[in-house]
């Protein structure tokens, strides 16, 4: 690992326990009250179905099946070690529920934010947040490394993974899910987790698939 990577996650190491330690003592933050102010006000259209829309690929039921089908198509194009590692960007998720659990920060209420999508789960990180940076961001490096893939799929994933990775921040917020904390947080985990996959997958001796 070189100098410049470690630098890196020493810097998002010390960015997530200072994150970690400002929500457990302030859970409603002023910052987190204004950011989420300045984003459901914004009323010159109404957001919400487009919002809603941003959000779906990380709800429960529809996450783990974009993951399977999109695993399932790498596959069934020839490119194995791509649908392995695919799968693999479900761990995150996993270990995401865990620090959720452990920081048992709760997320807006009606006090406090307009709720236009409710969620039952801890707050910190957003889990919709970790799953875009990894699952889509894994997909967008595939399209600029792999040169077997399609002209097409470069640049219709390539796009709307940038697209989706960016705007679920403020789908969240503006649906009432998150804080913008929370959000940040999600950023923090995801791109830590992200940076471990493509480690792995960009190494010539990396995991092979059967």
């Amino acid at each position: 690992m070189n100098k410049h990577l470690l630098a890196f996650y020493a810097l998002v190491a010390i960015s997530i326990i200072g994150l970690i330690l400002l929500v457990q003592n302030y859970p409603i933050s002023s910052f987190d009250l204004h950011m989420t102010r300045e984003i459901q006000e914004q009323r010159a259209w109404d957001l919400t179905p487009l919002m809603k829309f941003v959000s779906l690929f990380g709800d429960p039921g529809i996450a783990p099946l974009t993951v399977i089908i999109a695993s399932l198509f790498f596959f069934l194009t020839y490119h194995r070690r791509e649908a392995c590692f695919t799968l693999a960007v479900a761990l995150p998720d996993l270990f995401n529920v865990l620090i959720k659990i452990w920081i048992h920060r709760p997320r807006p209420t009606l006090e406090d934010a307009k709720i236009l999508s409710k969620f039952t789960q801890y707050g910190f990180p957003s889990g919709h947040v970790v799953h875009y940076v990894v699952f889509f961001g894994f997909l967008f490096a595939v399209m600029i490394v792999n040169k077997n893939i399609s002209l097409f799929w470069k640049i219709f994933v390539g796009i709307l993974s940038i697209f989706l990775i960016f705007t679920v921040s403020i789908s969240r917020i503006y649906l009432g899910a998150h804080w913008a904390t929370d959000v940040i947080g999600g950023y923090l985990f995801g791109f830590a987790y992200l940076g471990i996959v493509l480690k792995f997958y960009l190494k010539d001796l990396g995991p092979k698939c059967p």
